[in-house]
C-alpha cells in the first residue's frame, strides 16, 4: 500500500462470507502509532496494529472491548529496517523500493513464504490477534520477473492466503488491493481495501492531492467485480487528508460511495472519525513530580479525582518522557500540567503553545515556570511579584470559601497579569498592581501556587477554591454521561473487604480465639452482606511461618469461604512490602532499606511474582475453598503499588486487583485533597484503588487508639457532603478481631453502613465499574444518542442535575434516575444501554432507586398503562421504588408486596434474584 498500514483496523459491521458469519461492520482504523490511549482504539469494530508496537496487555483489553484486532504484515517487501531482513535469504530479495528503503520479497520461494508465516503470521496470532492485513500484494510489479510472468506471484499469494485460512478458519483476513488475485482467494478474506479514492497523498512530492477522475474511474473498474462477485463484503476506503477538521465530511462521502472510510494522515497516526462519533473524555496530565512514582505527584493525587468527576480520564505523561509526537486533537478533550518542581521547559511550553493553538486546551497548575514561552501558555503578558501587604477581590463564589477560608498573606512568587478572561481571584498590592492567580481563558485556564490549597500540619491541604468547577470551566464545560463508580441503582454502593493480615494473631478474650474466628462468629455471620475475604498463604500454609497454627487456620479459612455471603480473594504469599522490587524471577538483588525485611519472613525465599501471584492463588484454590468457589480478586499488599509486570499477572489469572491509594478525607484532615482517584494507569495495565482506606491509618498504624476505625464514618459522611465522591466501602484487617476496642469499632461501622439505603456489591463487581469506567469509548450518534463500547459497560452515569434528564421513550436499557448528594444519577441495565437526554422530566412511571443491581428494564404504554418488564440480581430481598406511578399490578413473576407513596409504589420482594417481574402501572 502506499503508506503502509503498519497499524488498527477498525470495522463496526460486517456480513460474513460463505465459510464464516461477519457482523455487520461500521467503523474500520489503521493506526500506525503507539501513543494513543486504548480508549479511543475501542470506538472501532476492526483495528490493524503493528505488532511490534502492540502490548499484550492492549491487546487483551482491545478484544476484552469487542475490538477485533488485525496485525499488520506486508507481504510483498520487506524493510530494510525491519527485525526480520536478514532472516530472508540474499536470494529472495529482489529489487529495492527506493521510496520504503525496503526490497521486494520473492514470494515464489517456499522458504521466503515460510518465514512470512513462521515468524511474521503466526506469532501475531499466538499473541492474541485475531487477523491480519496484508498489505504490499502489489510489489511484486515492480520486478521484470512480475511484470512478465505476474501470475506465478499471484498464485504464491493465494497459496500463503490459503494456509492462513487452513490454519485459521475463523480468522479475520483483509487484503490491500489485490485485485488480480485469483476469484478462489477472493471468497477466502473478508475484505477489501485500497487507498485514495477521493483524497490521497504523493509521497514523492510530499505532498497531499484530490485524486483525479480518471484515477477514480480506474479504481472503480477495479471494484465492479468486487462488488458484484462478493456483495456481502465490505469495501474499506482509505483517504488521507491534511485538514483534521475534514475529515469527517470526507468520511461521510466516502460512506455516501458504499465503503467503509477511514480518513487520517499519511502516516496513519491521526486517528479516523467513527459513525457514531466519539467524545473525546481523555486528557493528557503531564507532571515534573521530582519522584518517578506517579503515585507521588499533584497531577495524580489532586487533579485527578476532579477530572473524573468531570467524566474525563487521566493519561498520564511526565515531562522527562520524550514528548509525544502524534496529534493529540483527534483522542484529547484537552491538557493539564502540574508544575511542582517549575523547572525552565522551554521545549515543552512551546510545544503545549502548539497545541493550544490548535485549539486544544491547557490548563496549567503549581509553581509555573518563569520561562517566556511558559509565561505564554497563560495569555498573561506580564507577571510580576505582587509587594505586601495584599487585599483580595473579585472572587469567584468558592473561593476562600471551599475548604479554606484563609488565602495567603504573601505571595513569593511572580502572578499573572491577564488581560483577559474569567477572573476567580484579583489581588492588589501596595502598589496598586492587579494579578490573577486563578482563572480560566479561551485557551484554558491557570491555577498558580500558592493559591490552591492552605496547608496544615503533617502534609495537611485544604482547597482554597472549588477544582471541580475550575477545571469544568476551563475545558469548557463537557456536557456528556459521566461514568459513576459510586452509586448502584440510584443508591449508594456498599462493599466490604478483609486483608488476611493477623488472621492467626490470638484475640484477646477469653479462650484466645484466633483473630479470624472472632471476624467470622460477629461479623460475617452477623451481617448478612457480602464480603470479599483474603487470606496470606505464608500465614496459613503449613509451609509458611506459622506451622503449627496452619491445621487450625487452614480449617477456618474454608469455614469462612463456605458462607455464602463471602467472596474469595488472595492476599499473596508473603505479603511484599514493596512491590517495585519483586523481580519476576524472584532472582533480583534486593537494597538495603527496609530494615524490617521486604515480606513475611519466610526461610530461604525471596519474593517472586510467579509464587506471589498464580502460586497463592493455586494454594487457596486446591486448599482452602469449596466446590464451585474460586479465587476473584488480588488484594494489593505493602506499599499496594504494583509494577506493569505484578498487574498483567493478576489480569491473565483473570481476577480483579484491588487496594492501594489513602483515601481518608476527616472533618480534621484533608478533605478533598484527602481523596484519591478511581485508578492508577500503570503501562497499559489498570490498578483499582481502594474506594476507602483501612483500620490501619486510622488506628496511627495499629499503635492505637484501637478504637479508631468509628471514625471512618466520618470519612462517609464527607464524602457523600462533597458530592458522593466514593462508594460506602467497609475495609479492614483480621488483626481487627484480636483487640476489644478495634471489634467493637468495626460494629460501630458496620450498624452505620447497615442503616444506609445502600447496593450492595462484592468488591469484584466495585471493580469490574472501575476498570469499566477507565476502560470504555463513549459513542454519540448525530441524533444525540449515547452508548458505550469498552470493558464492559457502565451500570451508572452522571449527567447535569440542573438542566439534563433521560428520555426514557427514546433511551433503551435506561430503567430511570434518582438525584442525591448534588448529582443526578441514571440508572442502565443490560448489555447495550443507549441515553437520549432530554431537558424536561420523563412521563410515566420509571425507577427511583432499588437495593439491587438491574439486569433487564423495558417498558411501553399501551390503553393509557404502561406494562413494565425489570429484573435484579442482589444479596438483599429485592426492594424498590417506581416514581411518577400510583397503582401497579403484577401480570407475571413472583410473590410482589405493593406500598403507595406520593406519586410512587414501593415493591418488596422476598427473593434476591429476579430474572422477570412484569408489571402493569398507572
Amino acid at each position: 500500500m502506499g503508506y503502509r498500514l503498519l497499524p488498527w483496523i477498525l470495522l463496526t459491521s460486517l456480513i460474513f462470507s460463505a465459510n464464516h458469519s461477519v457482523a455487520a461492520l461500521g467503523n474500520i482504523g489503521f493506526y500506525y502509532g503507539s501513543e494513543a490511549p486504548v480508549n479511543a482504539l475501542m470506538a472501532y469494530d476492526w483495528l490493524v496494529l503493528q505488532p511490534p508496537q502492540v502490548s499484550q496487555s492492549r491487546l487483551t483489553t482491545l478484544s476484552e472491548a469487542g475490538v477485533e484486532t488485525l496485525a499488520y504484515v506486508s507481504l510483498g517487501e520487506i524493510a530494510r529496517s525491519h527485525r526480520l531482513f536478514g532472516a530472508f535469504p540474499e536470494t529472495g530479495l529482489m529489487t529495492d523500493n527506493p521510496a520504503w528503503n525496503s526490497r521486494v520479497l520473492d514470494l515464489r520461494r517456499e522458504d521466503v513464504r515460510q518465514i512470512l508465516q513462521n515468524q511474521l503470521i503466526e506469532p501475531a496470532f499466538e499473541a492474541g490477534f485475531q487477523g491480519v492485513f496484508l498489505d504490499t500484494l502489489d510489489s511484486y510489479q515492480l520486478t521484470e520477473a512480475g511484470q512478465t510472468h505476474p501470475n506465478a506471484f499471484l498464485e504464491a499469494q493465494a497459496e500463503l492466503i490459503r494456509t492462513i485460512r487452513d490454519k485459521h478458519p475463523s480468522a479475520r483476513i483483509v487484503i490491500n488491493r489485490g485485485f488480480d488475485l485469483p476469484e478462489d482467494t477472493h471468497s477466502q478474506v473478508d475484505a477489501l481495501a485500497f487507498e485514495s479514492y477521493r483524497e490521497g497523498f504523493d509521497p514523492a512530492r510530499k505532498r497531499y492531492r484530490a485524486v483525479p477522475e480518471t484515477d477514480r474511474e480506474w479504481l472503480d473498474r477495479q471494484l465492479n467485480h468486487w462488488r458484484q462477485a462478493h456483495p456481502e463484503k465490505p469495501l474499506i476506503a482509505i483517504d488521507y487528508i491534511q485538514d483534521p477538521d475534514a475529515a469527517g465530511t470526507l468520511a461521510q462521502q466516502l460512506r455516501a460511495d458504499g465503503f467503509i472510510p477511514y480518513v487520517s494522515n499519511p502516516q496513519l497516526t491521526r486517528l479516523g472519525p467513527t459513525q457514531p462519533g466519539r467524545v473525546k473524555r481523555e486528557v493528557l496530565v503531564i507532571q515534573d513530580s521530582p519522584s518517578t512514582l506517579l503515585s507521588q505527584s499533584s497531577a495524580h493525587r489532586y487533579a485527578a479525582v476532579p477530572l473524573e468527576e468531570l467524566g474525563y480520564i487521566p493519561v498520564y505523561r511526565h515531562v522527562g518522557e520524550p514528548l509525544p509526537d502524534e496529534p493529540l486533537a483527534d483522542r484529547y478533550a484537552g491538557i493539564l500540567i502540574w508544575w511542582e518542581v517549575g523547572a525552565r521547559s522551554q521545549k515543552l511550553c512551546r510545544w503545549l503553545k502548539q497545541h493550544q493553538a490548535t485549539g486544544l486546551p491547557v490548563v496549567t497548575l503549581g509553581l509555573l515556570p518563569a520561562d517566556p514561552a511558559c509565561q505564554s501558555l497563560t495569555r498573561a503578558p506580564e507577571w510580576a511579584v505582587p509587594t505586601p501587604p495584599l487585599t483580595y477581590s473579585e472572587r469567584q463564589s468558592s473561593v476562600g470559601q471551599y475548604e479554606s477560608q484563609r488565602l495567603p498573606v504573601v505571595s513569593g512568587v511572580a502572578l499573572p497579569e491577564p488581560e483577559a478572561g474569567r477572573f476567580w481571584l484579583t489581588v492588589t498590592d501596595r502598589e496598586g498592581q492587579r494579578f490573577h492567580p486563578i482563572y480560566t481563558h479561551d485557551g484554558g485556564g491557570v491555577a498558580v501556587a500558592p493559591y490552591l490549597f492552605e496547608p496544615g500540619p503533617e502534609d495537611q491541604l485544604y482547597w482554597l477554591f472549588d477544582p471541580i468547577a475550575f477545571l469544568d470551566e476551563a475545558f469548557g464545560h463537557p456536557d456528556f454521561p459521566a461514568s459513576d463508580v459510586t452509586t448502584e441503582s440510584g443508591r449508594l454502593i456498599l462493599t466490604s473487604h478483609i486483608d488476611g493480615d493477623g488472621f492467626v494473631s490470638r484475640a484477646e478474650v477469653p479462650g484466645n480465639p484466633l483473630a479470624a474466628q472472632v471476624i467470622m462468629d460477629d461479623i460475617l455471620q452477623a451481617y448478612n452482606l457480602p464480603h470479599t475475604v483474603s487470606v496470606i498463604e505464608a500465614e496459613t500454609s503449613p509451609d509458611g511461618i506459622y506451622p503449627k497454627t496452619s491445621a487450625e487456620a487452614e480449617q477456618l479459612a474454608r469455614q469462612i469461604f463456605r458462607l455464602d455471603n463471602v467472596e474469595v480473594a488472595s492476599h499473596s504469599f508473603s505479603h511484599p512490602f514493596f512491590w517495585q522490587i519483586v523481580a519476576e524471577d524472584g532472582k533480583r538483588e534486593l537494597p538495603v532499606f527496609a530494615e524490617y525485611g521486604y515480606s513475611l519472613n519466610v526461610p530461604e525465599y525471596t519474593p517472586e511474582l510467579e509464587r506471589e501471584v498464580a502460586g497463592s492463588i493455586r494454594y487457596i484454590n486446591r486448599k482452602l475453598t469449596p466446590p464451585g468457589k474460586s479465587v476473584q480478586v488480588f488484594l494489593w499488599t505493602g506499599d499496594a503499588l504494583p509494577t506493569e509486570a505484578a498487574l498483567r499477572k493478576v489480569r491473565e489469572a483473570g481476577l480483579a486487583n484491588v487496594n492501594g491509594g489513602d483515601t481518608h478525607p476527616l472533618p480534621y484532615d484533608s478533605e478533598l485533597a484527602g481523596v484519591w482517584p478511581i485508578a492508577r494507569p500503570v503501562g497499559d495495565e489498570l490498578q483499582i484503588y481502594a474506594p476507602v482506606m483501612n483500620e490501619n491509618v486510622y488506628t496511627n498504624l495499629w499503635q492505637g487508639p484501637y478504637y479508631g476505625f468509628r471514625d471512618v464514618v466520618d470519612t462517609f459522611r464527607l464524602l457523600e457532603a462533597r458530592g458522593r465522591l466514593k462508594p460506602l466501602s467497609l475495609y479492614y484487617h483480621f488483626y481487627s478481631g484480636s483487640k476489644p476496642a478495634a471489634l467493637g469499632a468495626l460494629h460501630t461501622v458496620y450498624d452505620y453502613a447497615m442503616s444506609q439505603p445502600t447496593t450492595q456489591l462484592y468488591l469484584s463487581q466495585y471493580a469490574d465499574r472501575a476498570r469499566t469506567a477507565y476502560r470504555s469509548a463513549l459513542m454519540r450518534d448525530d441524533g444525540g444518542q449515547y452508548h458505550w463500547r469498552g470493558v464492559g459497560q457502565p451500570h451508572t452515569v452522571r449527567i447535569d442535575p440542573h438542566h439534563q434528564f433521560p428520555d426514557l421513550t427514546n433511551s433503551q436499557g435506561v430503567a430511570g434516575y434518582r438525584d442525591a448528594a448534588g448529582k443526578r444519577f441514571v440508572h442502565l441495565a443490560g448489555n447495550n444501554p443507549k441515553l437520549m437526554l432530554s431537558d424536561r422530566p420523563p412521563s410515566g412511571p420509571y425507577l427511583r432507586e432499588a437495593n439491587a443491581v438491574i439486569t433487564h428494564w423495558s417498558r411501553s404504554e399501551k390503553n393509557k398503562r404502561w406494562h413494565i418488564t425489570l429484573g435484579f440480581a442482589g444479596h438483599q430481598p429485592v426492594n424498590f421504588i417506581l416514581d411518577n406511578t400510583s397503582n401497579c399490578r403484577v401480570l407475571d413473576g413472583p410473590k410482589t408486596q405493593f406500598n403507595k407513596m406520593k406519586n410512587a409504589v414501593a415493591v418488596r420482594l422476598t427473593l434476591k434474584h429476579v430474572d422477570s417481574l412484569a408489571l402493569e402501572c398507572r
